[in-house]
């Protein structure tokens, strides 16, 4: 079974494959003001911050979003999630009380969009596009409204102030570790694009909930945005707290903690009474997290797949695999054309490494990664596979596989 695709995913996509305005930049004018049209009340979200929860970083954001929101809906609130991006399917970008929005109404929703984009369209500032993502954070916005949410959770995708997840005013802003991924394209240093990213602060936001940030420079930019907006900061660091690494292993511990701390503050914010522990626990360890050092069984094999996509995160993985299955007989990894394979490739000498075949990117939604997992038998790679690589070649592989990735939490009344 294949990645689900849905022809309908397409309509996100339209603005910025028409180079909408010139091409020139993504528009949060056109973004804002395309909201009324589709129903989406943006003051209204903005006049309640204690409902937000806005994740922003570079690595780790679907993990801290998801486990904020099971500990809120461990209290008892209905709660939406927006995550970028999806698996096996971009429905699970659109998710209430964990569940990824139906095929049905995703359709619907989508083409509600796209009808209401394409009867609009004249009417709204022409100083840029509307990016997917922007389009995406609007349809989660009116599902979570029509879905009667008590408070929702979002992820921004690469940016912050520039994205438009900073169109709604959170109460608390989560801020995951920041690399340098985005050198420039947020920024010219990795301070730079912190402080991008925290962008997303605003009057409304009471605490800011941090990673201990590796580069100093991004750290002081975090903590100056907060304080140019009198917020409280939070910093989590690796290995104390709550929840443990044995809900979520690796680096994915972390950012874990930083979720359930921000959901706490949120209720505190809210005035609501913290989940009884039990429920909390019973919420956060119904957490499914399919790619993030997730164990699968398939057939007489086991299987550890990650999103790892830098040297750090690769070490990770090999570690985590041989603690817990034994040493990968095999690795099973796919290097897109554009990245360097050389540190990848270095940072897994000594393993029995299995490229999938590719070629270079088509320019189509999505980057258009030629990629060709069906050249490789997956049978053959003996009983414990370690599979590493980014997101579109883990979510082919979890489809291929089969693995649900419907339910990323359960919620008490589930």
């Amino acid at each position: 079974m294949r990645r689900e695709r849905i022809e309908a995913d397409q309509a996100f996509f339209t603005e910025r494959l028409a180079q909408r305005g010139g091409g020139r930049r993504r528009s949060l004018r056109r973004a804002r003001a395309l909201a009324p049209h589709l129903g989406v009340h943006l003051d209204g979200w903005c006049a309640h911050p204690e409902r937000v929860v806005t994740v922003v970083g570079s690595k780790g954001k679907g993990t801290a979003a998801t486990f904020a929101s099971a500990a809120l809906a461990g209290a008892g609130l209905r709660v939406g999630t927006l995550t970028s991006p999806g698996l096996r399917s971009n429905r699970e970008r659109i998710r209430v009380d964990g569940l990824a929005v139906s095929r049905r109404d995703y359709e619907a929703l989508v083409g509600e969009v796209a009808a209401t984009l394409a009867r609009v369209s004249d009417l709204l500032p022409d100083d840029g596009y509307i990016s997917p993502s922007g389009l995406f954070t609007l349809s989660a916005l009116r599902h979570f409204a029509d879905g009667g949410c008590d408070a929702v959770v979002l992820e921004a995708g690469m940016g912050g102030a520039s994205d438009e997840v900073s169109l709604v005013a959170p109460g608390v802003v989560v801020v995951t570790p920041i690399l340098s991924e985005h050198i420039g394209v947020l920024g010219d240093t990795v301070a730079e694009i912190a402080a991008e990213k925290a962008g997303v602060i605003s009057a409304a936001t009471r605490d800011v909930v941090a990673a201990a940030q590796a580069d100093p420079g991004a750290g002081l930019a975090v903590r100056l945005a907060a304080r140019r907006h009198g917020c409280r900061v939070h910093r989590v660091v690796a290995g104390a707290g709550r929840p443990g690494p044995e809900l979520a292993p690796g680096f994915g511990g972390l950012n874990a903690r930083l979720g359930v701390v921000a959901a706490l503050r949120l209720l505190q914010l809210a005035g609501r009474t913290e989940p009884e522990p039990t429920a909390l626990e019973a919420a956060l360890r119904s957490v499914s997290l399919p790619g993030r050092l997730s164990h699968h069984r398939h057939g007489d094999q086991d299987w550890i797949i990650d999103c790892a996509t830098n040297p750090a995160a690769i070490t990770t993985a090999i570690a985590h695999a041989t603690a817990t299955v034994g040493p990968p007989t095999s690795v099973l990894t796919f290097v897109p054309h554009h990245r360097d394979a050389e540190p990848l490739l270095a940072a897994l000498h000594g393993q029995a490494v299995v490229r999938v075949p590719g070629g270079r990117s088509t320019g189509g939604p999505g980057g258009g990664a030629v990629m060709r997992l069906e050249a490789v038998d997956l049978d053959s790679l003996g009983p414990r596979v370690l599979a590493v690589g980014p997101v579109y070649f883990v979510g082919e592989l979890l489809a291929t596989l089969d693995i649900d990735c419907e339910r990323s939490f359960r919620a008490a009344r589930q």
